[in-house]
Formats: structure tokens, C-alpha cells, sequence
């Protein structure tokens, strides 16, 4: 009796910093054929990134890869247009989120003056600051620095002001990440978001397939993601115990950086995939 294969549809989910990317850059030589193939397969890899708009477009047109594509933790998302010779896209902006400009204002509001000892605010550093701290160049620094929808800083308070700062940032709609090194300050929404509009955009347009969703990241910012696909990668990064706060089982764990563990991790999640549904 033949067994009937499932035609599927496969949505790559994937952090850039320490998870695709070592120190920001892409190594051709490790990546570059590997996702090819992925593409051929017709698998879909969708950046969900902390990193902002400039930055995601001058890493896209280096690769030469047309990728949709989500920044600054899931603010605003991009949809390649159908024209395959540039890079126009079409974007889509979280309802949560909120200006840069409009963030600031918030923080001078009277609860938080008790927390800016403790704050230090990316943008005001001195450029050898900023540049050993993100492992930048300038041009990359003038990138970073076009954050529409977030503000980065560093965290220099203890544990329970952090908790209580957290708190008193929700009653204003607003949240902190915290990643590898920086944190951000945002409106409330996360990466999460855009797996969720991503996946939903998949679904109207591959109706007769079944959508299967694999997540790949380093860092508590990419804990929403990774529970909530169906197959997930973590690469060794900044946060090596992050694997104790996933709850699913699905779960493949690479103990070797960017890039290498992102195609390694990646590898085994496509040969269990491939047994589950064949």
C-alpha cells in the first residue's frame, strides 16, 4: 500500500544576533549554499529580529536573499514585494507599537526618576562606548541608531528594582526586553506577534497545506518564539541556561555558536520533521 506524503508548508523562524550571525556578520561559506537549498525546498525563513530596519535591509542586500522579515521585536513586519529586482517592501505596524520620540517623553514622567540611576541610556554613550559594547562599525553604528520603535539601554539595577521598574512600565503600556547585552525599552509587543502574522498570512495563502512552523534563537527574547512553533532550535549564545524556561518537547539544542549550531540545529529538526510527517 503506498503511503500518501503530506504536502506540508515549512516556515523558518530565526533571531539574527548569535543565532544566524556571529558578531553580525555572515559567513557565506557556512550559510550560503545551506539556505539556497532551504529556498529551493520552497521552506520559508522569516527573521524575527531586535535589530532595526537599516540594519535587516544592508545585511539582506549583501546575502542577496528576499526574506520577509520583522525589527525591533516585533514593532513593524515586511512583506517582500512581487517584483524579484529590488528590495521594496511593504510595511505592516504593530498596533502596539510606539515612537521612539514618544517613549522618551514617557520617561520623564515622575515614577521613573527613581529608576535613571540605574538606567543608562544607549544613545547618550561615547562612541567607543557604544562600539565595544555591540562589536559595530560606524557605518553599522549609523544603522543601529535609526530605531524607530525602541530604545536600548543598560540595566545597572539589582534584581527586585528591576522587577518593580518592569511593573511600573507596564502602567504606561510599555516593557522591557532583555537580551544578550542590551535591553530594550518598547510598547508591548514581542516577537511573538510576528510569528503570529506571519503564520496567519501562510495559512489564507497555503490553505491545502499543512503549515508547520520551526523557531531558531540564543536569548530570553526568543522564549515566546520557540514555545510557540511547532519544532525548536537554541544555539549556544549569551544566555546558555535559557533551556530550562521552554516548556514544549520538540526542542533540539546545539552546544557549538553561530553559524555553525544554527545549521547543525537546523539539520536535525528537517530529519525529525521529515520522519513526522512522511
Amino acid at each position: 500500500m503506498e503511503v500518501k506524503q503530506i504536502k506540508k508548508k515549512v516556515i523558518i523562524f530565526t533571531d539574527l544576533d548569535e543565532t544566524l550571525l556571529k558578531e553580525n556578520k555572515f559567513n557565506h561559506n557556512i550559510l550560503n549554499n545551506f539556505i539556497k537549498t532551504l529556498l529551493k525546498k520552497e521552506y520559508e525563513i522569516i527573521p524575527l529580529t531586535s535589530k532595526t530596519y537599516l540594519e535587516v535591509m544592508d545585511l539582506l542586500k549583501q546575502i542577496k536573499f528576499k526574506l520577509p522579515f520583522s525589527v525591533e521585536n516585533g514593532a513593524a513586519y515586511y512583506i517582500p514585494a512581487k517584483d524579484k529586482h529590488n528590495y521594496q517592501y511593504k510595511k505592516i505596524l504593530n498596533p502596539y507599537a510606539l515612537k521612539r520620540e514618544n517613549i522618551k517623553k514617557i520617561f520623564k514622567e515622575n515614577p521613573f526618576k527613581k529608576y535613571l540611576n540605574n538606567i543608562e541610556f544607549i544613545e547618550n554613550l561615547p562612541f567607543l562606548k557604544i562600539k565595544k559594547i555591540t562589536k559595530l562599525n560606524y557605518n553599522q553604528l549609523e544603522n543601529f541608531k535609526s530605531r524607530e520603535y525602541t530604545v536600548p539601554i543598560l540595566w545597572k539595577g539589582d534584581k527586585r528594582l528591576k522587577n518593580e521598574f518592569k511593573t511600573t512600565l507596564l502602567k504606561y503600556n510599555l516593557k522591557i526586553t532583555f537580551g544578550g547585552k542590551l535591553s530594550n525599552i518598547s510598547g508591548l509587543h514581542s516577537k511573538v506577534d510576528s510569528m503570529y502574522f506571519f503564520t496567519n498570512q501562510y495559512k489564507v495563502k497555503y490553505r491545502t497545506r499543512k503549515l508547520i512552523t520551526t523557531s531558531l534563537g540564543d536569548s530570553q527574547n526568543d522564549i515566546e518564539i520557540l514555545n510557540n512553533s511547532n519544532y525548536s532550535g537554541i544555539i549556544r549564545g549569551n544566555s546558555d541556561n535559557i533551556f530550562n524556561l521552554y516548556k514544549k518537547n520538540n526542542i533540539f539544542r546545539s552546544f557549538t555558536r553561530a553559524p555553525n549550531g544554527w545549521v547543525e540545529v537546523l539539520k536535525k529538526i528537517l530529519i525529525k520533521m521529515e520522519k513526522d510527517y512522511n
